[in-house]
């Protein structure tokens, strides 16, 4: 399977980016919840209040992409704007998740035509 981020969604995309070259491993998919107020008492007590709902986060990173790839990319990152609009990411084991794009757009030059960079995806939750 191929990663993949299709908006507005895989069927009937308007816009995609299929990179030619898969994110690097390991892929990290962090699950917390940050949204806890944890405090202790004097006598050890811990007192914890929830006070939102759990983050799933996907963390990728690419080696060494060519410029094809990486504008591919940029241009996907303009039409989501960011974290603003949500669109679908399919993981290379081929599960979709709506998505936002959550960090800027950085890739690094690394070589002549060759780009390196992380995306950071936050799952959406209604």
């Amino acid at each position: 399977m191929s990663a993949g981020f299709y908006y507005p969604a895989q069927a009937g995309a308007t816009t995609q980016w299929v990179p030619a070259k898969q994110p690097a491993f390991p892929n990290a998919t962090p699950v917390d919840y940050p949204e806890q107020l944890v405090g202790e008492s004097a006598g050890g007590t811990m007192y914890v209040q929830d006070k939102g709902v759990k983050r799933e986060r996907f963390l990728l990173e690419w080696d060494r992409l060519t410029t094809a790839d990486r504008d591919g990319a940029l241009a996907f990152f303009n039409t989501v704007k960011k974290a603003f609009l949500t669109f679908e990411y399919e993981d290379p084991g081929g599960t979709l998740h709506t998505v936002r794009w959550m960090n800027g757009f950085n890739f690094s030059h690394v070589a002549q035509g060759r780009w390196s960079g992380s995306i950071e995806l936050r799952k959406q939750t209604d």
